[in-house]
């Protein structure tokens, strides 16, 4: 049920969320461990086509949200134009397990093991595919929320009505309709006509005197003694 929500009620809910999308983002890294043994080739090349089919399913999550204010962008964190990196685990000498550390994105890694030990058609790797997606589209909206939180802070709004605070899309959607309707303008604007109010108000009352700055008195103070002169200061 709907009901309103105040701003530091909201914030609560944020934190929380917050320390969910973390726990997440734990389990879904720990997915899949790589087989002690490894083709480098094979892992490489499926590495750059899980990073692509990653790409795709995190952007058509993102594309849902586009009215956010801001998002993450994905391909600066997940992608790399170059592959000097990943052409230097190649040809490395010694085998370590690849991830982050090595090349590329720790999810895209993970994407990759899933679909190296159960096949790019297997429908573990088109969920963890979507776990991804959504945790990228999760943090999208904490961020377009947090943001909001201090948008309603600054205008002195301090609660909202909101029909499920722990889910973060339709929080995020019901208060970006709440900022750009008419209602909305109309609280601002009387705001802004009661402060104009106060301050000719406030203006217009006597003013106390201005209190006369004292004046200070500068003397020289002749025992003062000052060690750095050239004929005391140390050799």
């Amino acid at each position: 049920m709907s009901g309103m929500t105040h701003i530091d009620e909201l914030r609560k809910h944020l934190e929380d969320a917050q320390a969910q999308l973390s726990l997440e983002k734990e389990k879904i890294l720990k997915l899949h461990p790589i087989q002690q043994e490894f083709n480098r080739e094979e892992y490489a090349f499926s590495y750059v086509r899980a990073e692509r089919l990653g790409m795709r399913a995190i952007n058509r999550r993102l594309a849902e949200i586009s009215w956010l204010p801001m998002q993450l962008d994905p391909r600066s964190e997940l992608m790399s134009d170059d592959r000097v990196s990943m052409k230097r685990w190649l040809n490395s000498a010694i085998i370590r397990a690849p991830e982050s550390g090595q090349f590329g994105n720790d999810f895209m890694h993970a994407l990759t093991r899933c679909a190296i030990g159960r096949g790019w058609e297997h429908p573990e790797f088109i969920r963890l595919g979507s776990r991804i997606a959504n945790l990228f589209r999760d943090l999208s909206c904490l961020i377009g929320l947090i943001y909001y939180c201090s948008w309603l802070t600054e205008n002195r709004i301090e609660a909202v009505q909101l029909s499920d605070p722990e889910n973060l899309e339709s929080t995020a959607e019901e208060i970006a309709e709440l900022i750009q309707s008419p209602e909305i303008f109309k609280f601002l604007r009387a705001q802004e006509q009661n402060d104009e109010k106060r301050k000719k108000k406030t203006s217009s009352l006597p003013q106390p005197p201005k209190k006369e700055r004292p004046v200070l008195r500068v003397i020289e103070n002749l025992n003062y003694f000052d060690p750095f002169t050239p004929e005391t200061a140390p050799v």
